[in-house]
């Protein structure tokens, strides 16, 4: 089992590359932002060499986070699935599980349909929301005012939230799907 401090340089070490990535910068680019030298950052990187705080609080600057976020320690947050409720109310033949959202604004839901069933219509959400649907299993029908949407199993679309909608299961197999909404 790995020491507590090489877990501890490996993580930070992770969330610098993958921050830095995720900024399109390269090492280089970096380390000149920080003001440290490219063999250090990419030791960093890497786990592979513990940091100061000045080098921790450059990079963070550099790469537009807080600290915090850089040095945090890893969370895995666990929900029994007896603990996410499941609801009956959004159709006939529907059922609804909210799931716990991984950051503020954002709603995970599983839905279940039943074979030619369908939600209730759906108000829109807050202007400027969108949802991103993950069929995973059957066929689901999204509809909209002026549209019908056909998705497959492993198919996943994002639209408007801010719009009216509801959900349909046109086949005779039952269906489910992740709803993500932000």
């Amino acid at each position: 089992m790995a020491k507590t401090e090489d877990l501890g340089a490996r993580v930070f070490g992770a969330r610098i590359r993958a921050r830095r990535k995720y900024n399109d910068l390269t090492l280089n680019e970096l380390a000149v932002r920080a003001g440290i030298s490219r063999a250090a950052l990419s030791k960093i990187e890497r786990g592979e060499q513990d940091t100061s705080v000045s080098n921790a609080m450059g990079l963070s600057r550099a790469l537009g986070v807080d600290v915090g976020e850089l040095l945090a320690a890893p969370e895995v947050v666990i929900t029994p699935s007896d603990s996410i409720v499941s609801h009956e109310s959004y159709g006939v033949g529907t059922w609804r599980r909210d799931l716990p959202a991984p950051r503020e604004n954002m709603e995970v839901v599983h839905y279940k349909l039943d074979p030619r069933c369908e939600t209730a219509s759906f108000a829109a959400h807050r202007s400027g929301s969108r949802e991103t649907f993950f069929i995973l299993s059957g066929t689901i029908e999204i509809v909209t005012i002026d549209r019908r949407t056909i998705l497959h199993a492993g198919d996943c679309a994002q639209a408007p939230g801010d719009v009216p909608h509801q959900l349909a299961n046109p086949t005779d197999r039952p269906a489910e799907l992740m709803l993500i909404i932000v």
